[in-house]
């Protein structure tokens, strides 16, 4: 009986060992079948076979270099071969600002010290780095500035800061003994719209194709014709160690101009790249209409209540004249403090954070998503309102956003406040009401009511929505002249103005091979002020008027230029450089404005 026991057990055991040794000769057979499929030599083998093992270097360098950021330790902006392939990404922003940095302005120090969204938590341990003088001497872009040859600069170490042979000049490419690749590479910076492992082949107008790839570590590859920014992600410490002067630089930014640390209003940035696409008209490839889906958005009816129903929501319904719905509040367009004003006046049913003086259905209640924003149930609400308030958070010529088109689509008069220039883009000369056409706020508020108390007038606002209505022809060719879709329209050629972007820098760099191929120089190109540039921030006075310069965000916007031009100064040397050395750098420029007055 114990043989027979002994018998199954022992036969158990050499099963399962057998079973073992069999799966895992078969694994090993597919990995290696699977390889060979995929690889097309050696190393590419050996590359596939460590993955796990590049992707924990790949952590480990990120959290190096974050550490880096935050140390005493510079980073060395120099070329490294493209064979060794170890310019890693990194995404990570949290730039180390220094303790003293806002300090010593006397005209700020009475400033409310609440965070934004423009500064960064400053390291308590700054302080403690000690810097030496040296005598440097200043660029192209600070040809106004008393700083010279001659002046002592605080917050550069003791080395040889004389620029290289190798300092980059963006605006005038070379072709000296240039490559010409049958399918150019653009390399996207940062993964915003299309994520981690693009490689596609591009197919574009008259044929011409590129090769679009978002690895690093083909920065270097000689066939890399153009790298593609994101303007919202735009961080000094993360950008390509050098800048080779055949390589075009091109960036994209719908963003608002309180992004990015304000960085983007000054030339000193602007001026890095050769290319953009941005809300404004001025850029290479404008993308002021990207937040409206189409011209018959503006004209639909799905949502329209007629007035006579607005007028009974109102008494039944205690609604307010006026919508009002915003959660990122204390912004650089001051909008929150003209509702106050505002509503001195006349009643503002005010959602969201800002204002607040109503609250939405539980089934709206936002929580950390504003998908609500975009749901039926919103849309039904908002459009039994006669009037929206559509105030941007940011004051530039043509920064308009969804909070324009979306009172439009639902049929409710937008009450405007952002871009100057606002008029081009409306559906027509009557249809909205322009805060900037009222000396004051109490004036704005008389006519509200008003048209609230005379329905003939009322709907002479709501024309645009017939057959025939909608007139302004400068907006209707700019959203049928657009070769990107707002929501995957099958009319146009590109599905994201993203895709169409790259399409036309693929352009571009076909050009630019055909010049070089006829041996004519390349043409000098870069991108100006008005390619984006916004002015300072203001703030409303108290009858309404956005008159006076804010000298909270004013300071920031400053700030930007004077970060701008210490990171010009080492950048454009091939210096090795920290976010210490930048602020101290920075500083000396805000203190040398102050003394001229």
């Amino acid at each position: 009986m114990h043989r027979k026991w002994r018998r199954l057990i022992l036969y158990s055991v050499i099963t399962t060992i057998v079973l073992v040794l069999g799966s895992y000769c078969y694994e090993v057979l597919l990995t290696e079948k699977s390889l060979k499929d995929v690889c097309m030599n050696e190393d590419d083998c050996a590359t596939g076979q460590t993955k796990d093992m590049e992707l924990n270097r790949e952590n480990l360098e990120i959290l190096a270099k974050q550490s880096h950021a935050e140390s005493n330790t510079h980073l060395h902006y120099e070329s490294s071969p493209y064979s060794e392939q170890t310019l890693e990404r990194n995404n990570e922003r949290n730039p180390v600002m220094p303790v003293d940095d806002f300090k010593g302005n006397e005209e700020f120090e009475q400033l409310d010290s609440e965070p934004t969204s423009t500064t960064n938590n400053p390291s308590s341990n700054e302080d403690l780095y000690q810097y030496a003088d040296k005598t440097v001497p200043t660029y192209s872009l600070l040809k106004n500035s008393k700083l010279s040859t001659e002046t002592l600069v605080r917050g550069i170490e003791k080395q040889d800061q004389v620029a290289s042979d190798r300092t980059r000049d963006n605006v005038k490419l070379s072709n000296i003994g240039k490559q010409t690749p049958a399918i150019p590479k653009l390399l996207w910076w940062d993964f915003y719209s299309h994520g981690a492992g693009k490689d596609d082949i591009i197919t574009c107008k008259q044929g011409v194709k590129c090769h679009v790839v978002s690895n690093r570590s083909l920065t270097d590859h000689p066939d890399t014709m153009a790298i593609i920014h994101y303007g919202t992600h735009f961080y000094f410490m993360d950008l390509p160690k050098h800048r080779r002067k055949e390589v075009t630089w091109a960036v994209i930014h719908e963003e608002s101009p309180k992004n990015a640390d304000f960085l983007f209003n000054h030339e000193e940035i602007l001026s890095l790249f050769n290319y953009t696409a941005t809300f404004k008209r001025e850029s290479d490839y404008p993308i002021t209409t990207h937040f409206l889906p189409s011209i018959s958005y503006l004209q639909s009816k799905q949502y329209l209540v007629s007035t006579q129903d607005k007028n009974r929501y109102q008494k039944e319904e205690n609604l307010a004249p006026i919508f009002y719905i915003h959660s990122d509040c204390n912004v650089p367009s001051n909008r929150d403090v003209y509702v106050e004003l505002l509503q001195k006046f006349i009643r503002v049913d005010s959602y969201g954070k800002c204002n607040n003086n109503k609250a939405l259905p539980d089934s709206l209640t936002f929580g950390k998503s504003m998908a609500p924003m975009t749901s039926k149930e919103f849309y039904e609400l908002a459009a039994k309102y006669k009037f929206t308030l559509a105030m941007e958070n940011a004051v530039c010529d043509d920064y308009i956003t969804e909070k324009l088109w979306r009172p439009f689509h639902l049929g409710s008069v937008p009450i405007v406040f952002g871009s100057p220039k606002i008029k081009d883009y409306l559906p027509s000369k009557k249809s909205a009401v322009v805060i900037n056409d009222f000396d004051d706020v109490e004036k704005l508020a008389a006519f509200i009511k008003y048209l609230d108390r005379n329905d003939t007038a009322y709907e002479e606002y709501l024309h645009y929505k017939e057959p025939g209505g909608l007139t302004n022809t400068f907006l209707i060719d700019s959203v049928n002249k657009r070769e990107w879709s707002k929501y995957h329209d099958q009319t146009k050629p590109f599905y994201s103005l993203f895709s169409g972007f790259e399409c036309y820098i693929c352009e571009e760099m076909h050009k630019n091979i055909d010049t070089i191929k006829s041996g004519e120089e390349l043409p000098i190109k870069v991108a100006k002020l008005d390619h984006y540039g916004c002015p300072p921030p203001k703030r409303f006075t108290d009858k309404g008027q956005y008159t006076v310069i804010d000298p909270r965000f004013s300071y920031f916007w400053y700030e930007g230029k004077y970060r701008a031009k210490a990171f010009r100064y080492y950048y454009d040397r091939n210096l090795n450089f920290t976010e210490k050395n930048i602020a101290t750098l920075a500083k000396s420029f805000r203190q040398e404005y102050m003394d001229d007055g």
